[in-house]
C-alpha cells in the first residue's frame, strides 16, 4: 500500500493533499461538531500510527546516517530529481496529523492558535521520530524530513481557512434570510437616540411601522418621549395624538402598577419574609423615566420554607392564582393576578423550570441565593455579578423558546453599564460558556453597545462575536416581545425546544418529539396527566385538537410555516453556538 503510493504521479499527490483540505472543512460544517470531533480523534490516530509505522516500526536496523544541514535534499534535487518526490511523500506524510490533529483541539481557541500548536506538535514529533531513527540505526536522521514533515502539518491544518471560509458563506446566507429591514434600522436608531437622550429623526420614516414594532417590544413610551415634539408629530398629527393617548394610557398603568407592587412588597418584608425581586422594578431605576419602561410582571424568588406564606398573604390581598391548590405548594413558578389591578406577580422556588431540559442546567448557578442578598433602594435582591448572570440566562432562556425582546438587550446593556466594576467578566464568560450561551452573550453585549449605544468597558475575555448580530436582530424584531406576536412562533418553540434538548443529549431531534412531547412537559398544561399517567395520549389528542383550533381562527399560522421558522431558528442557535 505505501509503495503503491509512493509511486503515485507527484500531481495526483498534491491533487489529493487540495481535495482533501476541502472536503475536510466542509464536513466541519455540515457534520454536528460533537460527531466530526469523534471522527477527527479516530483519524489523527490512525494517521499517527501510520506514521509510526512507516518510520519506526517497518524499519531495519542498518547503520548510522545523518544530514543535519537544512535544505540540502532541495539542492541535491537538482541533480537527483528523485529527491523532490521524497520530499513531497515526507510533505505528504504528516498532512492527515495537522488536518486531522487541528481540528481535534477545542474550538474555544482561535484558528490561528490551532494552527501554531499543531505545526509546533508536528515539529516535536518529527524531531523524536528522526532522534529515534539515530538512536537505533534505522533510518537516515535529516533536518529537511523535520521541515518538510512541519510543512505538511501546517498545509493540512490550512482547512480550518476552508471550514471558515464555508461557514461565512453560510452565515451571509442567513444573514441575507434575515437581514434588517429599511424600517428596523430606522426603529433601532431612535431606540438608540432615545436612550442616549439625544434629538434623532430618521428622513422618510414609516411611522405607523415604527411605532407598531415599538408597541410589540413594549418601548413605545421610551421611542415616543423624543418624537413628540419633533416636526414629524406636526406632520402626522392624528397618527401622534393616538400614540400620545396609548402611551400615556401605558405609562400611566405603570405606575399603578409600580405602586401596588411596592406596597405589597413592602408587606411581604413586614411579615418576615425575604423575597428577592428580579428585574422589572430594578431594570426600570436604570431608565431616565422609570414608569416608560413597561413591564407585565414582577418576579419573586423565596426559600421554599416562605413559599406557602407568601402564597397565602397573596390570597388575602385578593389576589387569585392561575394554578389549582395542590401545584400552589410544589409548583417551580406560581403566578397571581389580580382583578381591576395591573399587578402581575410571579412566585419562583425556582428561578428557570426545573423540569425542562433545555432550561434546568442553568438553576445550578443561583444556589443558596439569600445567604448572598443584598439591598437596593429597599429591594432585596441578587449582587450585581449574579443579577447580570440571571439577565443573560432569563433572555437566553427565552431565546430558545420563541424569542427574546429588545428590551431585554437594554436592560442587560444598562445593568453592565451601571455595575461594570461589580461584575467578575471573567467569572461571567466561564459561567456563560458552560451552557452554551457565551456567544450569545457576546452578541447581546455587541447590540446593547453598538446598536443601542450603551457604553460600557467589556474587557478580556469578552470580544466582539465573529458572526454577524444582525440575524439575532431581526429575529427579536420579527418577533415581539418573548416572540408573542404570531401563534406560528408560539408553535415552532416546541421544536425549537426540542433540538435544544436533543442537542445537549447528543440524540437526534425529531419533529414526532415535538408533535407528542414527554409527560413532564404535557403535566403543565394538562394536570390531569400528573394524576393519571394512562390519560397521556387523551392530552396529545386534546393539545393537537386545540391547535387546530387555533389555525382555523388565524391567518398567519400553518403548521408548514411553524416548522420553517423553527428551522430558520435552529440555524440562529447553531450560528451563535447554542447548539453544534
Amino acid at each position: 500500500m505505501l509503495h503503491f503510493i509512493y509511486c503515485l504521479p507527484v500531481s495526483i499527490i498534491i491533487s489529493l493533499m487540495i481535495l482533501s483540505t476541502f472536503i475536510w472543512g466542509k464536513l466541519h460544517v455540515g457534520i454536528p461538531r460533537r460527531t466530526i470531533r469523534g471522527i477527527d480523534q479516530i483519524c489523527l490516530i490512525a494517521s499517527t500510527a501510520a506514521i509510526l509505522y512507516t518510520t519506526v516500526w517497518s524499519r531495519s536496523v542498518g547503520t548510522y546516517a545523518v544530514r543535519p544541514y537544512p535544505f540540502y535534499s532541495f539542492f541535491a534535487a537538482q541533480q537527483q530529481p528523485e529527491l523532490y518526490r521524497q520530499m513531497l511523500m515526507n510533505v505528504f506524510l504528516f498532512f492527515p496529523f495537522g488536518l486531522t490533529l487541528s481540528n481535534a483541539l477545542p474550538a474555544r481557541h482561535s484558528r490561528f492558535f490551532r494552527i501554531t500548536v499543531t505545526a509546533v506538535f508536528a515539529c516535536l514529533f518529527s524531531t523524536g521520530i528522526e532522534y529515534t531513527q539515530y538512536r537505533f540505526s534505522i533510518g537516515m536522521t535529516e533536518t529537511d524530513d523535520v521541515i518538510c514533515n512541519t510543512l505538511g502539518a501546517f498545509i493540512g491544518s490550512a482547512s480550518l481557512f476552508i471550514t471558515r471560509f464555508f461557514e461565512i458563506r453560510k452565515e451571509r446566507s442567513l444573514h441575507k434570510a434575515m437581514a434588517l429591514t429599511t424600517t428596523e434600522t430606522q426603529f433601532l436608531d431612535l431606540t438608540k437616540a432615545a436612550i442616549a437622550g439625544v434629538p434623532y429623526l430618521p428622513e422618510h420614516a414609516d411611522y405607523p411601522a415604527i411605532f407598531t414594532i415599538a408597541d410589540q417590544q413594549k418601548l413605545l413610551p421610551i421611542l415616543f418621549e423624543p418624537l413628540r415634539e419633533t416636526p414629524a408629530a406636526e406632520e402626522n398629527t392624528a397618527l401622534f395624538t393616538a400614540m400620545k393617548r396609548k402611551v400615556i394610557g401605558q405609562v400611566l398603568s405603570q405606575a399603578i402598577h409600580s405602586a401596588e407592587f411596592l406596597v405589597l412588597y413592602q408587606k411581604l418584608r413586614a411579615e418576615g419574609l425575604h423575597p428577592i425581586l428580579l428585574k422589572g422594578a430594578l431594570c426600570s431605576r436604570l431608565y431616565p423615566l422609570k414608569d416608560h419602561r413597561i413591564s407585565a410582571d414582577d418576579d419573586l424568588f423565596l426559600p421554599n420554607e416562605e413559599c406557602a406564606v407568601c402564597n397565602q398573604i397573596l390570597l388575602e390581598d385578593g389576589m387569585t392564582a392561575e394554578c389549582t391548590e395542590e401545584d400552589i405548594a410544589t409548583a417551580d413558578v406560581v403566578s397571581f393576578t389580580k382583578k381591576g389591578s395591573p399587578l402581575y406577580i410571579e412566585l419562583h422556588r425556582h428561578l428557570f423550570d426545573s423540569s425542562e431540559d433545555a432550561h434546568d442546567e442553568l438553576n445550578h448557578f443561583f444556589t443558596d441565593l439569600h445567604a448572598h442578598a443584598i439591598e437596593i433602594d429597599g429591594f432585596l435582591t441578587l449582587p450585581p455579578h449574579e443579577n447580570l448572570l440571571y439577565l443573560i440566562l432569563h433572555a437566553y432562556k427565552h431565546f430558545i423558546g420563541c424569542g427574546i425582546g429588545l428590551r431585554q438587550f437594554c436592560d442587560i446593556g444598562l445593568w453592565a453599564q451601571n455595575y461594570s466594576d461589580s461584575i467578575d467578566w471573567s467569572l461571567l464568560y466561564e459561567q456563560c460558556a458552560s451552557v452554551h450561551a457565551a456567544t450569545f452573550a457576546a452578541a447581546v453585549f455587541e447590540i446593547a453597545k453598538h446598536w443601542l449605544g450603551i457604553d460600557f468597558i467589556l474587557p478580556e475575555p469578552w470580544h466582539t462575536p465573529e458572526v454577524s448580530v444582525e440575524p439575532l436582530l431581526h429575529d427579536t424584531l420579527c418577533g415581539g416581545i418573548y416572540g408573542s406576536n404570531d401563534l406560528t412562533r408560539l408553535h415552532s418553540s416546541t421544536v425549537t425546544l426540542n433540538a435544544v434538548k436533543s442537542s445537549r443529549s447528543g440524540k437526534k431531534s425529531s419533529i414526532l418529539s415535538s408533535i407528542f412531547p414527554n409527560r413532564n412537559y404535557m403535566e403543565r398544561t394538562y394536570p390531569y396527566v400528573k394524576k393519571h399517567t394512562i390519560l397521556l395520549p387523551a392530552a396529545w389528542c386534546q393539545r393537537i385538537a386545540h391547535y387546530v383550533k387555533e389555525m382555523r381562527h388565524s391567518k398567519n399560522n400553518r403548521a408548514s410555516e411553524s416548522v420553517k421558522l423553527a428551522k430558520e431558528r435552529i440555524a440562529l442557535m447553531k450560528l451563535y453556538d447554542i447548539m453544534e
